[in-house]
């Protein structure tokens, strides 16, 4: 059983042509979390995620940000480490994903920064855990 996520991003890919986009990085409030938590230790799909402070990287040379409230179709590769109850010991786990999402709250500043994000109509396709040594 796994009882906190760090280190999370989310490599994003267009949901209808499968273009690599970018990779996100963004914290989860506790409600959040719980949800991601639920995933990987019972299997149970969230209806929804939102992600604070989501911030857009190493986007794709030809990439345009999203506009605001506008709802995209995505893929995703969230990856994330998953701290062991027992051990705490972290363990990395991808989660392969289709999503909608919708940026919210933009600091005009800085088009590829949003204040929260929201994930909808998720789908997961696969749960992988890297048990890999490094």
């Amino acid at each position: 059983m796994y009882n906190l996520v760090a280190n999370l991003t989310n490599e994003v890919h267009d949901g209808i042509t499968g273009k690599f986009l970018g990779y996100v990085t963004f914290e989860l409030p506790q409600t959040e979390e719980e949800k991601l938590l639920n995933l990987v230790n019972y299997g149970e799909t969230p209806q929804s995620l939102i992600l604070l402070n989501a911030d857009i990287k190493k986007t794709a040379e030809d990439y345009v940000p999203p506009a605001l409230i506008k709802k995209y179709s995505r893929a995703g590769i969230l990856r994330a480490s998953f701290r062991d109850k027992d051990s705490g010991t972290f363990m990395p786990v991808e989660i392969h994903l289709t999503f909608d999402v919708r940026g919210k709250g933009r600091q005009y500043a800085n088009l590829y920064h949003f204040d929260s994000a929201e994930y909808s109509n998720i789908k997961v396709d696969a749960i992988r855990y890297n048990t890999s040594s490094t």
